[in-house]
């Protein structure tokens, strides 16, 4: 009587599971074509081009795109310190299938990801053709650095120890945690309740109590900062030798492309850092020429320089300070040559 019991009661169990599991397959199969639905959206919008964008280097990548094509767009920035509410238009945030930034819109299709919006722009303007490579070797010199070169945007906030090897996130841990120690935690209780796009961001572990120091504080933290900078320079010896093997200006050869735009926003954020003078001394004067050169260009002006906020310069003079102060926190920041 007990056995029979028993079974019955496994029985209903396995039932009660399965059924669950089922509803769970018929959900996530209906989430997805939602998803796929709203992607295929037209986005409201006023203007052929308009990008939604904030400070980090997702955002500055496809600015200098967009600028170094001379491509007239709407701009909307989208900052910690910007009311959401106020600067992106009614409805369009809840049309939205991913509230990560930087949107680019064409005609009011969403495109996400900075480098699949840079190959889009310059596969769809008819001044993209300019920043396409013309010879064999640009071609092949273009498809190795995609791929030495992290394609992922910040927006993922994962270290460079895992898997997902964002070394230009993890590398700008010091100057997001000054950013963050600026800000009181009445607007950052706010902007977690109130902004679809920083929400999910600031609740990630990574970000989480981030401060400048943390870099040093936390163990963890700690190996993923030095993984990212031994990854940075393995990158910048590339570079170098890249430009002192073919005496180009640029990193494939004559024509500036897509990768020159991802390295200018890389140099930068090493910059901003106080990291770049370390590395641009160790054994690259080719990659110290192109620096230079980087910073002649309008796109970088338009792109990058006019968009240096407050915040950003306040966290550069606090880390050179910092670094004067604090052994360990200077030593971490050198680089390794």
């Amino acid at each position: 009587m007990i056995e029979m019991v028993a079974l019955t009661v496994i029985g209903i169990l396995l039932a009660t599971i399965l059924f669950f599991a089922r509803i769970q397959r018929i959900n996530r199969g209906i989430g997805k074509i939602l998803t796929e639905a709203k992607e295929d959206k037209t986005l409201p919008h006023t203007h052929e081009w308009e990008l939604y964008h904030n400070e980090q280097a997702p955002s500055q990548r496809i600015r200098a795109c967009l600028a170094e094509l001379n491509i007239p767009y709407k701009s909307y920035a989208v900052t910690l310190q910007t009311n959401v509410n106020q600067t992106v238009p009614a409805g369009l945030i809840q049309s939205l299938s991913k509230h990560q930034i930087p949107i680019l819109l064409h005609h009011g299709k969403p495109i996400y990801n900075s480098r699949k919006q840079m190959a889009y722009v310059i596969a769809q303007h008819n001044n993209g053709a300019q920043m396409l490579p013309t010879t064999t070797g640009e071609k092949y010199r273009l498809k190795c650095f995609l791929k030495a070169f992290s394609g992922l945007d910040e927006n993922n906030f994962a270290v460079v120890s895992s898997t997902e090897n964002n070394e230009i996130f993890t590398i700008a841990l010091p100057a997001m945690g000054a950013i963050l120690e600026r800000l009181t935690s009445q607007p950052l209780l706010r902007v977690r309740i109130f902004s679809r796009f920083f929400r999910k961001d600031l609740n990630t572990p990574t970000l989480r109590g981030l401060t400048m120091l943390s870099i040093v504080d936390n163990p963890n933290l700690n190996d993923a900062f030095e993984t990212a900078k031994e990854k940075i320079e393995a990158q910048l010896d590339k570079v170098e030798d890249s430009l002192s093997k073919h005496g180009e200006p640029w990193i494939t050869g004559e024509t500036f492309t897509q990768i020159d735009i991802e390295l200018m926003v890389l140099l930068e954020r090493l910059y901003i850092v106080t990291m770049l003078e370390d590395l641009l001394d160790a054994r690259r004067p080719n990659t110290r020429l192109y620096w230079k050169t980087i910073k002649s260009k309008e796109s970088y002006r338009k792109s990058i320089l006019n968009h240096r906020s407050a915040d950003i310069k306040a966290a550069r003079i606090k880390i050179l300070a910092t670094r004067a102060t604090n052994s360990d926190f200077d030593e971490t920041l050198r680089v390794n040559h």
